[in-house]
């Protein structure tokens, strides 16, 4: 059986003279005797102005894993659709402030710093290498190497964010370390009067261990890092392991290259 009570309240009065409580010698207990009742509107302690207009604020947070660069551009997206659907009842949004902006002047300031390494690391090689060739040899294991970082960035999930362009930033002088000691090993056998082929395989192998040597130092150097459990292990774990990748790359390239 179904009992459907019309419980509306039409007046205050309704409300003031509302029992909810009954006495144990049944003198009952209003509403009006435990509160105030009024009609009135709820003090503001926020407004929202665009340019001195009244408007509605709306405020959207991205998830701890999210992309903050693609969120805003979706938004954006989503909001001019909004206003051409609603274009007839005068609809209208304004970005007062975007968080990804400073995300994106960050990054292009990095890839600024990254391009200014690169160019000095190829000014000091000029300068002690005393050869434009060797040089040019050298400098090709950092696009190389990184390129190789992208690839394994990619497989583990990683984001080309501020985290992973610092981290490259400051690996690119190590890059250069493994490929500048095998070239002049090689060019020092190329002096012994051995052909190219037999000094490279020469110089390769017998520096071969020293390589290793200056790489595996930064490896179990920053390796530990990835496996730290902490608040920021996330962020910690995706520099870490972007600078071992640069590392060992750059390991592989001076063997290849």
């Amino acid at each position: 059986m179904i009992i459907r009570l019309a419980g509306k309240f039409s007046s205050l009065d309704d409300l003031r003279n509302l029992v909810i409580y009954t006495t144990e010698d049944g003198s009952p207990v209003k509403l009006e005797d435990v509160a105030e009742v009024e009609d009135t509107k709820k003090e503001t302690t926020s407004i929202s102005r665009i340019d001195g207009v009244n408007s509605v604020g709306l405020l959207i947070f991205k998830q701890p894993d999210g992309n903050e660069v693609e969120i805003s551009r979706k938004v954006k997206e989503s909001v001019v659709l909004m206003e051409d659907i609603y274009a007839g009842e005068g609809l209208k949004f304004s970005v007062a402030n975007d968080t990804s902006d400073f995300t994106l002047t960050s990054a292009n300031h990095v890839m600024r710093d990254l391009l200014l390494a690169i160019c000095l690391v190829a000014l000091v090689m000029l300068v002690f290498l005393h050869s434009l060739r060797n040089s040019f040899i050298v400098l090709v294991a950092i696009p190389a190497s990184l390129i190789s970082v992208f690839t394994a960035m990619y497989l583990f999930g990683f984001s080309l964010n501020i985290i992973s362009m610092v981290a490259i930033a400051l690996v690119i002088g190590i890059l250069v370390d493994d490929s500048i000691v095998v070239l002049e090993n090689i060019y020092r056998h190329l002096e012994m009067g051995k052909d190219r082929r037999q000094a490279a395989l020469d110089g390769r192998n017998e520096i071969s261990y020293t390589a290793l040597s200056i790489t595996m130092v930064d490896v179990v150097v920053f390796l530990p890092i990835a496996v730290i459990t902490s608040m920021i292990s996330g962020m910690l774990r995706q520099f870490a392991l972007v600078v071992v990748f640069a590392t060992l790359m750059s390991l592989f390239v001076s063997f290849t290259s």
